[in-house]
């Protein structure tokens, strides 16, 4: 099936964009680093809003997507509350931020901004879930999204870091976090190439091509973060390349996925353009 570029964008750039928020959070959680700062909370807030409005680029008609929105159980729904919702609590800790409000009322709301950031990576995966596509029907679909997310916004954390030129604890956890996103973009994509095994096998269209370039690219990011860890005078130029590497990871997954689909629900998107 033709890879839909305007649906793969939207969920990288929107995953990365609440991951990096929720990595600077973890690092403050942790007492590693300052809670997520304005900066950090503004890029959030751009990349999840910029990456919902990508959701819809792919339709003719994109007035089209508020006949999807009438149906409160359908996955584009809940992807679509859940930016909503995202965007509304990393704008109050924005908020909470230039009001220099109380360090407990910040970390509350940056915990719920954390978790309904990784979760809406999850369900990002899980809406493709359906019997028509049985290469998507598993569960390992859902988590290879998050995983692929998970990679792209620990490199992004790590990037930001050491462009505010962050030190000691901080980097070095920085460094850690794109170690474990890494290693999470990497065993939950196998786990979803090995569910679609005998799809992916069969795939002609360049999906082995993506899938090397996903591993790939996930063991960079971890190169990167460890890399960061022992070497960090030169942290910027790791967390640039772990950057770009964690994006294409989650590009790559995304890529592999549309190409080994079964062509059977051609009729959902046509339906919508």
């Amino acid at each position: 099936m033709e890879i839909q570029w305007a649906l793969v964008l939207f969920t990288v750039i929107s995953g990365a964009g609440a991951w990096l928020f929720a990595c600077s959070m973890l690092a403050s959680l942790f007492k590693k680093d300052e809670a997520p700062n304005k900066a950090e909370t503004v890029v959030s807030f751009v990349l999840v809003a910029v990456g919902g409005c990508m959701s819809v680029m792919h339709l003719s008609h994109v007035d089209r997507i508020l006949e999807a929105l009438n149906h409160p159980t359908s996955g584009i729904f809940v992807e679509a509350a859940m930016i909503g919702v995202l965007c509304v609590i990393l704008a109050v800790y924005f908020v909470l931020l230039v009001r220099g409000s109380s360090e407990k009322a910040r970390t509350v709301v940056g915990v719920l901004a954390l978790c309904v950031g990784v979760v809406f990576t999850y369900l990002c995966g899980s809406s493709y879930m359906m019997e028509a596509r049985p290469a998507w029907m598993s569960v390992a679909l859902p988590l290879a999204y998050f995983g692929t997310a998970a990679s792209a916004g620990a490199g992004l954390n790590l990037f930001m870091k050491a462009v505010q030129k962050r030190e000691g604890a901080a980097m070095s956890f920085s460094g850690l976090l794109a170690v474990i996103g890494g290693a999470l973009g990497a065993v939950l994509a196998a786990a979803f190439c090995i569910a679609a095994g005998s799809y992916l096998a069969e795939a002609q269209n360049g999906a082995i091509v993506w899938a090397v370039a996903l591993f790939v690219a996930v063991v960079a990011v971890i190169a990167c973060g460890v890399l960061a860890m022992k070497q960090p005078k030169n942290a910027l130029a790791w967390g640039a390349i772990a950057l770009v590497a964690g994006v294409l990871a989650a590009i790559a997954l995304r890529a592999a996925m549309w190409l080994v689909g079964s062509p059977f629900m051609n009729f959902f998107l046509v339906a919508l353009d």
